[in-house]
């Protein structure tokens, strides 16, 4: 899987707005609510969280994800003493199933291994993904509100 990764600028907003709504969209939608609300929240929805991982992880990596060159996804990775937080790993839809995602985490898991730091992520238990991070190697460790937190460590 041929991609490669670039710092996120103010010019990514559009395609980060419509890989989220991507992500999401299904979720609001089981809901019965009018498309127009649903638009609404998915609009709040993204600048909260946009807001929330910018003061939780200030120094974080902001990459946009490309694959010949257009935007395909995105990983946001906060390095830190203590290990490397996935803070955020999403992919369009149509590059879903495909290997991407695990490509990604490969790359994570390689510079973690190297710098012999641990992996901790957060996932929703319903979450496709899930199963590729216990795939990999995490294993879960309780619970951060809604959230399953998992932790993958490096082979010593």
């Amino acid at each position: 899987m041929k991609f490669s990764l670039r710092p996120e600028t103010d010019t990514d907003e559009p395609f980060l707005r419509r890989l989220f709504v991507a992500g999401r969209r299904d979720e609001f939608a089981a809901s019965g609510m009018p498309d127009a609300q649903i638009e609404m929240l998915l609009a709040q929805q993204f600048n909260l969280q946009r807001s929330h991982y910018r003061a939780a992880y200030p120094d974080a990596d902001w990459s946009v994800v490309e694959h010949r060159g257009e935007p395909v996804g995105r990983l946001y990775l906060a390095r830190a003493m203590d290990g490397r937080h996935l803070v955020d790993i999403a992919v369009m839809p149509q590059w879903q199933g495909k290997g991407l995602g695990a490509a990604l985490l490969d790359r994570v898991l390689a510079d973690a291994q190297a710098a012999g730091r641990p992996v901790h992520l957060s996932v929703r238990p319903y979450n496709p993904a899930r199963r590729l991070y216990l795939r990999k190697g995490f294993v879960e460790t309780g619970t951060t509100g809604a959230d399953v937190a998992m932790t993958w460590k490096p082979v010593s």
